[in-house]
């Protein structure tokens, strides 16, 4: 087990440590760090809800994957839900999902898990080089709900079993709460590195393992609040996600 170097240190000085760690991080990554934005506002933010821009998410490898091969089969009733059932577009066109109108067009809302890839956690544990973008999202987010909304019309073939789909509107948003589990922990670039300031954090360690038990004491202290954040909401324009499909029923 790593040494904790906060642990000896006060609330005081564990929230000195964290802003300092912001302001490293967007000095690595640039003033629009989204792990920056989120750290200060989980210091200064009081509990207010965060929005930020779709752009930090949207493009995503792992939010592109998720859309393309759990969301819109899902819609599609080609995959099974969350939960376990077959729903989506087949069911609401046989009627055994109520709608009104009954004939469409049909509002769909669905919820899934979006994670950050092992690749970048197992990098980002043992202090690897990660890519700058991949390592601010794992930093900023980790995981991630993923909402989507759409707006589904449906019409009849020759084939009497089989209906045309068309995506009129897919709308998405990501969101989260931003908090820290006092059982976890992270390595991260260790902002006191060479660093001959009193008070200067294991000023030798290029990396450090942050255990989330600190922060938990930095919030019971009044020093920082937990929030929900969430990005803006952006209207899905990737074929692969929204194209036109034929559903049998």
């Amino acid at each position: 087990m790593a040494d904790d170097y906060l642990a000896k240190l006060s609330a005081q000085e564990v929230a000195a440590f964290y802003r300092r760690l912001a302001l490293s991080i967007r000095s690595k990554v640039g003033d629009d760090s989204l792990a920056a934005i989120l750290l200060l506002h989980w210091l200064d933010g009081k509990g207010k809800t965060k929005i930020y821009s779709a752009d930090y998410v949207r493009n995503l490898e792992e939010v592109r994957s998720y859309l393309r091969t759990s969301a819109r089969p899902i819609f599609l009733s080609q995959k099974k839900t969350p939960g376990g059932s077959i729903g989506g577009i087949v069911p609401r066109i046989k009627g055994t999902i109520k709608c009104n109108p009954s004939d469409g067009p049909y509002s769909m809302h669905l919820e899934g898990n979006v994670e950050t890839p092992l690749s970048v956690q197992a990098k980002a544990a043992m202090g690897m080089s990660v890519d700058k973008t991949e390592l601010d999202i794992f930093f900023a987010l980790h995981g991630f709900t993923l909402s989507s909304d759409v707006i589904v019309s449906t019409n009849k073939t020759n084939n009497k079993n089989v209906y045309n789909v068309n995506f009129d509107k897919w709308m998405c948003k990501a969101s989260d709460y931003y908090h820290w589990n006092p059982d976890k922990h992270i390595t991260v670039p260790n902002p006191d590195f060479g660093m001959k300031m009193q008070g200067a954090v294991a000023p030798t360690e290029k990396t450090i393992v942050v255990y989330h038990s600190n922060a938990t004491r930095v919030e019971k202290a009044g020093l920082a609040q937990p929030f929900n954040d969430e990005s803006e909401q952006w209207t899905e324009i990737d074929q692969a996600v929204i194209g036109h499909s034929a559903v049998s029923v």
